[in-house]
């Protein structure tokens, strides 16, 4: 009995110091009480944030696109979490954390987030970070977080622009109709520029490849044509 309740105080202390150290790594799960109460519905979702996902729209991240994304990745919820996992490891605070680093209703990575934060979005055209007396460049980027509605739609519009013309020009590709620029925007979103580039590649086709962020490309790619289309029949 002695030996049982010291196992399970040594569990308790342990399961607290998890958690102590994974919010200091990942704060945004302080957000996990409210977390599930802000999943929205596409037509709440749209009623909501349709003003944001204009403002901070491009020629190619349409406001419809822009809401499709964040309704698969987060069912436009700004704090969504990811699931905690159980790993087999000899690190104990690595056998049980969140999946991954992803934030918000974009599901941003800390990875991604680095690199979206210098860019910004002017009168629908992607601007850059830069020194403080050019008018044209991105002020006060520092200040920018993915649980943010406004913050993470204009990083992931513009991030995803930017990512989508650089591979189009690196890869020689000109004239690409603008639902073949937002598939590889969508898989760039979901797998990575990488993969991405050789899904352009590939005539935007799919090469055998293993799931990304756990999902089948294809579906994924099926359900965000579907639920653009289902935006862009709503009014506003």
């Amino acid at each position: 009995m002695l030996i049982l309740g010291g196992l399970l105080l040594l569990f308790m202390v342990w399961l607290l110091a998890n958690g102590v150290i994974q919010v200091a790594r990942k704060p945004t799960e302080l957000f996990f009480p409210m977390s599930g109460a802000l999943d929205k519905t596409p037509a709440e979702t749209w009623r909501r944030y349709a003003p944001i996902f204009h403002r901070h729209a491009t020629a190619t991240i349409t406001p419809e696109f822009l809401a499709a994304l964040a309704q698969i990745e987060g069912g436009g919820n700004p704090v969504a979490r990811t699931p905690w996992r159980w790993r087999l490891t000899e690190d104990p605070f690595e056998v049980y954390r969140p999946a991954s680093s992803a934030v918000g209703m974009y599901q941003i990575t800390d990875g991604t987030y680095a690199q979206a934060r210098r860019y910004c979005i002017h009168d629908h055209e992607v601007a850059e970070d830069g020194p403080w007396h050019a008018w044209r460049s991105c002020w006060f980027n520092w200040l920018y977080f993915r649980v943010v509605p406004s913050h993470a739609a204009e990083m992931t519009s513009a991030f995803l622009d930017v990512s989508v013309h650089r591979s189009l020009r690196r890869l020689g590709l000109a004239n690409v109709a603008q639902p073949r620029k937002q598939d590889l925007a969508a898989v760039m979103h979901l797998c990575g520029v990488a993969a991405g580039e050789a899904f352009a590649r590939n005539r935007f086709g799919f090469p055998p490849a293993p799931p990304c962020g756990g999902q089948d490309v294809r579906a994924y790619l099926e359900r965000m044509r579907a639920m653009r289309d289902a935006f862009a029949r709503m009014p506003g």
